[in-house]
């Protein structure tokens, strides 16, 4: 029988009255009436929530695709070496999708994903039927933070389940057909299209959340604060930074591009990374409604934000991130323990070249010298010591990557700016503590220093994978196989085979 995800509604919500606080603190669904729902402002605020919360499942942002399964697939930590009482994690570091561990989380996430994709699709249909119960901005900010998110999953999908290393791989991008792109909900199957084809459509969406919140979400200062008092009362404008606000568009629009990596994509990827470091040198979202977000530095970091979601562009609130967390992110593991997600001490020594000062090492790990495998544990996602402003927050798109973005465009363009691309690097790598610049390298060794940055800075962030998929990397660490499409593609659910989909 044909199973399709693509009509299963499940709608999210607070259960009934939401407070200023309380619009992120919501963990179960509840499933309500459809058109006594969408009757409200307050249902469609609501049902946008509901997405975010939808999110933060274990299978997508809660634990698998942030800091744990595409976390191991990277091999990020000191390796598994067998499969006794391990099994997920072990199989997914060797790669085998297809056995009776993984095969149920590889078919969750994509059901997952397209379950948020379903729900989002449902209220953008929504929004348009019913747009005179909405206000503008309202209207705006609800539809714009809708096609960013189904963007969004969309491209993790397509990074997950696709192909990688598109700007060498032509036939790849315009011939081979790749994840379905939901659009509507619909009892038919959203269609297959090509990469290139994929990637209009996510720049589609990104570009219609764009025009929508450019003028109207809070984070760009383009309206006074005093505009979004008498709509603000239950504080749904508030936290930026933990929404798909505009300038986490604009990310994802340099990470689509830089997915493509054409010559023209380098260039239109250097433009979105360039409109964020310019707002941020300007200091953007620096009050109680807007959010925090700047860089952290030695002089602010300490073990109470080892989160770091004060850097964060966009990030989730994650309910119980400790519950998730506890078989794996331990700093003091003990060496009968299995599970645990550290570097051993050789390798974080050779990682962090200056161990004396760069906070990635020093503040944002944990040594453990009591068990006979010593090691670091990264504190990102470990809850324990944390402030309780940054206590469930997982990172989606941090400040860093933005500045990497830009390094790499600069090497890539047609006209290079070796220039600029160090001082992009040396930018973040003086806020880590690293005060000695990089200097006098040409453009194949500054891309080694992004990758070495990449590492360094993303432990538990999920976002390592990506990266070594983009660039084709066939080497890393603790792997002897070159890595190819066998490692890199993660299959489609057999129940998508079995109903005519092609990979």
């Amino acid at each position: 029988m044909k199973k399709y995800i693509y009509i299963i509604l499940i709608y999210m919500t607070s259960l009934i009255t939401i407070s200023c606080s309380d619009w992120f603190d919501v963990t179960a669904p509840s499933e309500i009436r459809k058109d006594d729902h969408f009757s409200s402002v307050t249902g469609f605020q609501q049902s946008l929530i509901g997405c975010y919360i939808g999110m933060t499942d274990d299978a997508l942002y809660g634990t698998n695709l942030s800091w744990f399964a595409t976390e191991i697939m990277a091999h990020q930590f000191n390796p598994y070496v067998n499969s006794t009482n391990i099994g997920l994690a072990y199989w997914l570091q060797s790669f085998n999708y297809t056995n009776t561990y993984t095969t149920p989380t590889v078919e969750e996430i994509w059901e997952k994903a397209y379950n948020v994709i379903v729900n989002v699709n449902d209220e953008l249909a929504n929004i348009e039927e019913k747009k005179e119960i909405l206000d503008d901005l309202n209207y705006h900010i609800i539809k714009g933070e809708l096609l960013a998110i189904r963007a969004y999953i969309h491209f993790d999908l397509l990074r997950l389940y696709g192909y990688g290393n598109w700007s060498q791989r032509d036939t790849e991008l315009d011939e081979k057909r790749t994840i379905p792109y939901a659009t509507e909900v619909s009892k038919d199957p959203a269609p297959q299209y090509s990469g290139a084809e994929t990637i209009k459509l996510l720049l589609n969406d990104l570009n219609e959340a764009a025009a929508l919140l450019k003028d109207y979400d809070p984070i760009t200062k383009t309206k006074a604060a005093s505009f979004y008092q008498e709509y603000n009362e239950e504080g749904f404008f508030n936290e930026r930074t933990l929404r798909m606000n505009y300038y986490a568009v604009k990310a994802l629009q340099a990470r689509v591009y830089l997915w493509r990596g054409k010559n023209e994509d380098i260039v239109n990827a250097l433009s979105a990374a360039n409109e964020i470091i310019t707002a941020l040198e300007n200091n953007i979202a620096i009050n109680e409604m807007y959010t925090y977000c700047n860089f952290l530095t030695p002089e602010t970091v300490n073990k109470s934000c080892t989160s770091m979601s004060r850097e964060n562009i966009f990030g989730l609130n994650v309910s119980d991130v400790t519950s998730r967390i506890v078989n794996y992110i331990k700093p003091y593991y003990l060496d009968s323990e299995n599970t645990p997600m550290y570097l051993l001490t050789t390798d974080a020594m050779s990682l962090y070249e200056n161990s004396a000062t760069d906070i990635r090492l020093t503040t944002l790990m944990e040594p453990n010298t009591n068990a006979q495998n010593t090691g670091y544990t990264p504190l990102k996602v470990y809850q324990s010591d944390l402030a309780n402003d940054y206590k469930n927050k997982i990172s989606m798109i941090r400040i860093p990557e933005i500045y990497y973005i830009a390094a790499e465009c600069y090497v890539k363009q047609n006209n290079p700016n070796l220039s600029l691309a160090l001082n992009c690097l040396n930018t973040v790598r003086e806020k880590r503590g690293l005060y000695t610049p990089l200097e006098d390298l040409d453009a194949e060794q500054i891309l080694v220093e992004i990758q070495k940055e990449y590492h360094k800075e993303f432990l538990s962030e999920g976002v390592m994978f990506y990266y070594y998929k983009r660039t084709g990397t066939k080497t890393i660490p603790n792997y002897t196989e070159d890595m190819g499409d066998a490692q890199y593609v993660l299959p489609y659910p057999e129940f998508e085979i079995q109903s005519g989909r092609v990979q």
